[in-house]
């Protein structure tokens, strides 16, 4: 249910009948201005506000979609209503540009000088103003911050402490760590405090982090408010444009979207609005995500639809859906790092009962004998600080497709051990083409690779390989090939080191091949990942900067990589003998596809002792038919 706010409600609001202001929406009544006559979106700002200071919340974070009025009233509320309530206060307003910090001082000493004389008497009315600050004569100071949309170091927000701030537009700040050194100097104590945050969206940052953070908080706040608050988005059914976009009924996709609205907001989508969004949608052409982004239905809408992302959000949207409706069955696994490589161990976990942070590693299917693979690594810091997990990707390879059969994702180890999870699973799916990012420590894996092997083969360690059955460990495990496309002669090296230029290539091929449902995922993550992979104005691509531990994009290079090993030397073969995804499923299992398959035993076998067979060959024969269907 919507909150109720009572006596900060009552009294802003008798505050506001007095204010005037200047808008492109409403007729201005004398030298004043006009009215500020508040639209539901404005309202529900309010009462979000009011309910919480009633019940000693003091941080409130509003997600919005665009002309909604909510920087309006914010200014009228934070930077105009509260230093006049509150003497000798210092609070800030922060902007994203200098443009909108001179727009918004402009607006509030319109806002105060619309009063009537003597409204306030000698005790508030603005004695300064400048481009740092504004002082008023009754004590309180407002300092006029702009966080910059690039970083610039955390100087901006550094040095004074605050007992009240506006920040608008939050998602656009270009530099976390000033934000962070600002909101270390709020007050914590203060009964007066006020910290108001409101900002649309663009993607998956550090807004979405500090707004998530809110739902769940006893002290602070967050809320939506979504395009279908404005009172003017609608098409009247006078207006010739309505029996183009408003006589026919909601289709499946808006019937889901005008349930949404009614549960979580309490609103009824009507046909009016309907229209407006159709017709907006109609217009926006090349630009349907930014119009998905700046007028989101939905909080979850606005994060994951957005102008910038790389990949295509309705394809990515109902793939999601998809996986979460009908979550196909995996083996999970974590792996027991206890000493040397031979006491390298792991351990089957139950999704249903054991915490899903636990499992490291994801078998949807098991090796098949003849199979072909390839397998992406992106070692965790192999790009940036940021991109801090461990990411393996495994793929069945076909002519005509790639088939995701297992993913390995964890911070919790170091850069050797994840190369010990690399040899175990190119020994499990043995004839493999690994490629792994050679950037930060993707060469000490190789390093670390190189030094497996010669343990194995040494024969001071021979009866422990013969223990595990590892004489052969590596089958036709070998490393992807790197050639430049455009040089005629020799010059390989081993795996692939990603640059500025070649993340772009990596990126748009894989890209290609999901549009065009070359590959089979099955990993839930894998595509929440791709969802937060954008593309900034600089043109660079992958998961923004963010304090959110979701916001990763490993997994995705480690799939780009996979993908990159299969299109330049396992695709061209397999074309050539018609190993397409509908004749080797034929093959191998009749009517059958081996994808329904899932069984738990291959790979946790090949870190078995040969002992350890032994007691388990002891047990009962499986029946014929399990066996048959590769389930026992």
């Amino acid at each position: 249910m919507a909150p109720r706010a009572n006596r900060w409600l009552k009294l802003f609001e008798q505050f506001a009948e007095d204010l005037r202001i200047k808008s492109k929406e409403a007729v201005t009544q004398d030298e004043r201005g006009a009215k500020m006559e508040l639209w539901d979106s404005q309202r529900r700002f309010l009462r979000e506000v009011g309910s919480g200071l009633d019940n000693d919340i003091h941080t409130f974070r509003c997600l919005k979609s665009r002309q909604l009025g909510v920087t309006t009233i914010s200014l009228a509320l934070v930077d105009v209503f509260w230093p006049a309530m509150h003497p000798n206060m210092i609070g800030c307003l922060v902007t994203d540009t200098e443009k909108n910090r001179e727009a918004n001082r402009g607006l509030i000493e319109a806002y105060i000088e619309s009063f009537p004389d003597g409204y306030f008497g000698e005790q508030f009315k603005i004695v300064k103003s400048n481009r740092q600050m504004m002082q008023f004569s009754n004590g309180s100071r407002l300092d006029l911050l702009v966080a910059g949309t690039k970083k610039k170091g955390t100087s901006w927000g550094e040095g004074v402490g605050y007992a009240f701030a506006h920040l608008t537009e939050t998602s656009a700040y270009g530099d976390v760590e000033g934000l962070k050194s600002l909101e270390e100097g709020f007050a914590q104590s203060n009964p007066h405090r006020l910290f108001v945050y409101e900002s649309t969206a663009k993607g998956y940052n550090h807004w979405r982090t500090a707004w998530m953070e809110g739902l769940n908080s006893q002290t602070d706040r967050s809320f939506f408010i979504g395009w279908w608050s404005n009172p003017l988005n609608v098409i009247k059914r006078h207006d010739p444009r309505f029996s183009t976009f408003g006589l026919y009924r909601p289709t499946g996709a808006e019937e889901a979207l005008i349930k949404q609205v009614r549960e979580l907001y309490q609103h009824q989508i009507t046909p009016e609005q309907l229209a407006w969004i159709r017709w907006r949608e109609s217009k926006a052409g090349a630009e349907q995500g930014l119009l998905e982004q700046n007028q989101p239905w939905t909080a979850e809408q606005a994060f994951v639809q957005t102008g910038y992302s790389f990949f295509q959000v309705r394809m990515l949207g109902a793939d999601i859906k998809a996986l979460t409706d009908d979550q196909p069955e995996f083996g999970g696994y974590r792996y027991n790092v206890d000493g040397d490589f031979f006491n390298f161990t792991m351990t089957a976990l139950d999704p249903s009962v054991d915490d899903v942070d636990d499992v490291e590693l994801k078998i949807f299917e098991e090796p098949v004998e003849g199979g072909q693979y390839v397998i992406g690594c992106d070692p965790a810091y192999g790009r940036n600080d940021h991109k801090d997990h461990h990411a393996i990707e495994v793929f069945r390879c076909y002519a005509d497709r790639m088939v995701q059969v297992a993913e390995y994702v964890t911070c919790d180890v170091e850069a050797k051990h994840c190369a010990w999870v690399l040899f175990h699973l190119c020994a499990a799916y043995r004839n493999s083409m690994t490629n792994v990012e050679l950037g930060g420590p993707g060469r000490l894996i190789m390093a670390e690779f190189d030094h497996l092997r010669q343990l194995i083969g040494a024969e001071m360690n021979q009866a422990k390989t013969a223990a595990r059955g590892w004489e052969d460990a590596f089958g036709q495990a070998r490393w992807y090939l790197y050639h430049k496309i455009d040089s005629p002669g020799g010059g390989y090296m081993a795996n692939f080191e990603t640059n500025w230029k070649t993340k772009m290539e990596l990126l748009h091929g894989y890209r290609g091949c999901y549009v065009s449902r070359e590959i089979g995922i099955r990993s839930l993550r894998l595509l929440r990942e791709m969802s937060k992979v954008v593309v900034d104005e600089d043109g660079i691509i992958g998961a923004p900067e963010s304090r959110d531990e979701d916001c990763k994009d490993d997994t995705v290079f480690a799939t780009a990589l996979a993908h990159r090993a299969w299109t330049d030397w396992v695709r061209k073969a397999m074309i050539a003998q018609g190993l397409t995804y509908d004749v080797v499923m034929k093959a191998e299992n009749g009517t059958e596809t081996k994808e329904q398959t899932v069984v738990n035993s291959i790979v946790r076998n090949f870190l078995l002792t040969m002992e350890q067979r032994s007691e388990a060959a002891n047990e009962p024969a499986p029946p014929k038919w399990k066996s048959d269907m590769g389930l026992a």
